[in-house]
């Protein structure tokens, strides 16, 4: 049955894909890595999900066993729009193995040929599934995009996708049959397959590691990068009309409010502590705040982000973040995980970024689907022999789902109060109250707190 959506979720829905502009002609995608951390959500959990299923390639001759696994992994990708869009999401963390792989001939043979295979994935999951969950796959990914559009009085339109973000590039993400007036046909076009759920425990006490936050001379670095939803709006955030500096501005009232004094950096000071003149200059404002623990120096940042934007102050002040900061929050695109990809960024500005794998940091990343592109990539910088799975040292909280630049400054500000309030002596927050008061209904999560204090 197709789902007619009221017309606040649809406002939503625009505002969600605002929020995950994609702005990227190639999809980045995550390493592999099989190594499952574990996890604290709220009204959701880790789970292994499998099943299995079958793909069609359409070519006269059998393919072979890479092509056969290249098709497979071009249809799983396809699982992102349906299960954001599902009663009960989900979102994958892209560490999958596809096994079992058999090609055989189509019926009718004209059809070319069939690769079924075994799925087997970590995915966060909503806590309403059961046992079964059933996701969504095209039967041919390369033919599905065509096959979802109309012509309406000579007009092309995208209905089983987002309706500014209809590239094909940008599909699997967006898609969904059940969007009014897609025309895919189940049985036809795709299938809904049954997966088995296995639940992975959610860790139950768990606590930052508040003590280790502090530098030796006792403060607290914190930077927050608000990263600009359109590049060309104006560059100051008390000025610009940009959907991002409403945050910016929301943050930086809030802190005052908190009792932080407030700075603004110069050109000079910015072009001083990059090593160059950047074009465009970031908008930087640092909130200090002297607490009985710990001295609190927030640095916020304003200024494009995307990689393929202007983002080369970005760059350089978020390679010192990740390696200096106790804590990073990222606030702005995803990208389709291109933004804040570590390689690329390395390539594009021909540096290295290395985080000091034995100084505990928080990493958040409060953009849409963090959790599936900047999760095992980061954890891997952290890892040593010591550390294999790189958690001792680094806690990251990221989202399942698209996220909506309204919603970011509560879930920010949940993270500074919690710090503000250990620093201060009033409280101490754990990983699971956070998680409560974070929740915005996008599969928030904290991966690799496992190691961390339970008192």
């Amino acid at each position: 049955m197709k789902k007619n959506f009221p017309p606040l979720l649809a406002i939503l829905i625009a505002s969600l894909a605002a929020a995950c502009a994609p702005e990227l002609s190639q999809v980045q995608k995550p390493p592999k890595n099989t190594k499952t951390n574990l996890y604290t959500g709220h009204g959701n959990s880790e789970a292994v999900v499998e099943f299995d299923y079958r793909v069609q390639i359409r070519t006269k001759v059998k393919p072979t066993p890479k092509q056969a696994h290249d098709a497979i992994e071009a249809q799983v990708t396809h699982l992102f729009g349906p299960l954001s869009a599902a009663v009960i999401s989900a979102a994958p963390k892209e560490n999958h193995t596809i096994t079992k792989i058999q090609v055989l001939p189509a019926k009718p043979v004209s059809a070319g040929f069939i690769a079924s295979y075994h799925y087997a994935g970590t995915m966060v999951v909503g806590n309403q599934a059961g046992n079964q969950y059933t996701v969504t796959l095209p039967r041919n990914p390369k033919t599905i995009y065509k096959k979802a559009i109309t012509k309406v009085r000579g007009k092309l339109e995208y209905p089983c996708t987002d309706e500014h973000y209809n590239s094909e590039d940008d599909f699997w993400y967006f898609w969904n049959p059940d969007q009014p007036g897609c025309q895919l046909e189940e049985g036809r076009d795709f299938d809904r397959i049954d997966a088995k759920v296995t639940r992975i425990r959610n860790t139950v006490k768990t606590y930052p590691d508040y003590e280790r936050l502090a530098g030796r001379d006792g403060t607290i670095q914190i930077a927050v990068f608000f990263g600009m939803d359109e590049e060309t709006s104006i560059k100051n955030p008390l000025k610009s009309a940009d959907l991002n500096s409403e945050n910016f501005r929301a943050i930086r009232q809030s802190l005052v409010n908190l009792g932080f004094t407030s700075r603004v950096s110069t050109r000079t000071e910015i072009t001083a502590m990059l090593g160059f003149r950047p074009s465009p200059f970031p908008y930087l404002e640092t909130l200090t705040k002297k607490n009985s623990k710990a001295t609190l120096v927030i640095r916020l940042f304003f200024g494009p982000t995307g990689i393929d934007e202007n983002s080369a102050a970005f760059h350089h002040l978020y390679k010192s973040a990740l390696e200096q900061a106790s804590v990073m929050i990222y606030d702005g695109h995803s990208g389709l995980g291109g933004h804040l990809d570590l390689a690329d960024i390395e390539s594009t500005e021909q540096f290295k970024i290395t985080p000091d794998p034995s100084r505990y940091q928080i990493y958040f990343f409060n953009s849409c689907t963090s959790y599936t592109y900047f999760n095992t990539d980061y954890f891997a910088r952290k890892q040593t022999s010591a550390d294999p799975r790189g958690t001792k040292n680094l806690d990251i909280l990221a989202n399942g789902l698209a996220t909506a630049f309204d919603v970011m400054h509560d879930t920010n500000l949940a993270l500074l109060r919690a710090i503000d309030a250990w620093s201060s002596g009033k409280a101490k927050t754990s990983y699971q109250e956070l998680a409560a008061q974070i929740d915005s209904e996008n599969l928030f999560g904290v991966i690799g707190d496992e190691d961390n204090p339970t008192h």
